[in-house]
């Protein structure tokens, strides 16, 4: 068990933490700090049982907006992956593709050349 020292708003404070958790507070009690003192310079004279209360709405509005954006980008990739091809989906468009392009590519190169209606039939008479 470690014991952090920090200010918040030129008041001392210590808490107890696991080990390795000491950095983490501490970067936390900056946050915390900045916030207190921008409230304090906005608000005046506020005794820190207030201040640390704002800090605490403001903070937790804050965890509520990124809540909702992480629900919704959620929602998002939902739909993405809901509206995404199967793989089998997608090999089996590439395998008829590809069939296509053969069967065009054969007759081209054979003597027998089709008329332009009947290439353009063989490219555009895909199924999905």
């Amino acid at each position: 068990m470690s014991t952090v020292n920090f200010k918040i708003n030129s008041k001392n404070y210590s808490v107890d933490c696991g080990a390795g958790q000491e950095d983490q507070i501490l970067a936390i009690a900056e946050q915390i700090d900045s916030k207190a003192k921008n409230l304090s310079s906005m608000f005046g004279d506020v005794d820190n049982e207030t201040l640390l209360l704002m800090v605490c709405i403001l903070a937790f509005g804050d965890i509520s907006k990124a809540k909702n954006k992480v629900i919704g980008l959620e929602k998002q990739i939902a739909k993405l992956q809901e509206d995404a091809l199967d793989e089998d989906v997608l090999a089996n468009i590439i395998a008829q593709i590809t069939t296509k392009i053969k069967t065009l590519s054969a007759s081209l190169s054979s003597n027998n050349k089709p008329k332009q209606n009947n290439v353009r039939d063989t490219i555009i008479d895909f199924k999905f």
